[in-house]
C-alpha cells in the first residue's frame, strides 16, 4: 500500500511551517560542524525544542538545565568524532544501498554519545539533529511518523535485514529508516517523481493527522 495522490500533492505544497524549518536548514548550514560553544548549543537546543525532544531531557537530572548545555552538551559534541563521520557522508546526494549502513552507523555514534550524559537513548532528537545537516541522507524519527508509516509499511523489508540487525545501528531507527527508503522509492516510481527527504516526512505528518481526525 501507498499514499494516495492527494496526500502526495498536498505534501508537494509549500506549507506555513516551511519557512521555520528553512531558518533550522540554513543554521546547520552555515554552522555545519562543532567547534565553538554557542553555535553547538543554538543548534542543538533550537533544533530539540522545535520538534519536541529537547536534549535536557535525562535522568538523574542534579544541574539546572542552562549549566547543563554549558558543561556538558557543548563538550560532548566538540570532543566527539561526530565532524569527521558527517563529513566522511556530506558527499553522498541520496540515500543508497551503499551507503546505507554508515549513515545507520552515524546515527547510531551520536545517540551512543548522547547518552553518556543524559542516560536515555535520544533515537528521535539524533534523527532529527542530523537530518537539518544532511536532509539528504537521514530520515526524520519520532511516534507519530513511525506509526503512520505501518499504514504502509507493516514488516521490515527483508532484503535489508542485514543493515537492521547489524551491530553498530540502533534496531529501532534502522527498521524505520529503511522501510522509509523502499516505500519512499514505491512512491517516486508509482507517481514518476522525485521526493526529498523533507517531502517524504510532510506524507507521513499528514497520514499522522489525518488518522487523528479519523479518529
Amino acid at each position: 500500500m501507498i499514499p494516495s495522490k492527494e496526500i502526495i500533492d498536498n505534501a508537494l505544497k509549500s506549507n506555513e511551517w516551511d519557512f521555520g524549518n528553512e531558518v533550522l536548514y540554513k543554521l546547520c548550514k552555515k554552522n555545519f560542524e562543532h567547534i565553538e560553544d554557542g553555535k553547538i548549543i543554538a543548534k542543538v537546543w533550537l533544533i530539540g525544542r522545535s520538534y519536541a525532544a529537547a536534549i535536557e531531557r535525562r535522568r538523574n537530572k542534579t544541574d539546572i538545565n542552562d549549566d547543563f548545555y554549558i558543561s556538558k552538551v557543548a563538550p560532548l559534541f566538540k570532543n566527539s568524532e561526530i565532524d569527521s563521520l558527517l563529513m566522511s557522508i556530506s558527499r553522498e546526494k541520496k540515500i543508497t544501498v551503499e551507503n546505507l549502513g554508515i549513515i545507520l552507523s552515524v546515527h547510531y555514534y551520536l545517540m551512543q554519545e548522547i547518552k553518556r550524559i543524559t542516560e536515555i537513548e535520544k533515537r528521535s532528537f539524533c534523527s532529527k539533529y542530523l537530518h537539518f545537516h544532511l536532509p539528504d541522507l537521514f530520515f526524520i524519527f519520532d511516534s507519530r511518523v513511525v506509526t503512520a508509516l505501518s499504514k504502509y509499511s507493516s514488516r521490515s523489508p527483508k532484503d535489508f535485514l542485514y543493515f537492521i540487525k547489524s551491530e553498530n545501528v540502533d534496531y529501532e531507527y534502522a527498521k524505520f529508516f529503511v522501510k522509509s527508503f523502499v516505500l519512499k522509492k514505491q512512491i517516486e516510481k508509482e507517481y514518476k517523481l522525485k521526493l526529498s527527504n523533507r517531502q517524504f516526512d510532510k506524507i507521513l505528518i499528514l497520514t499522522a493527522n489525518n488518522n487523528l481526525k479519523d479518529q
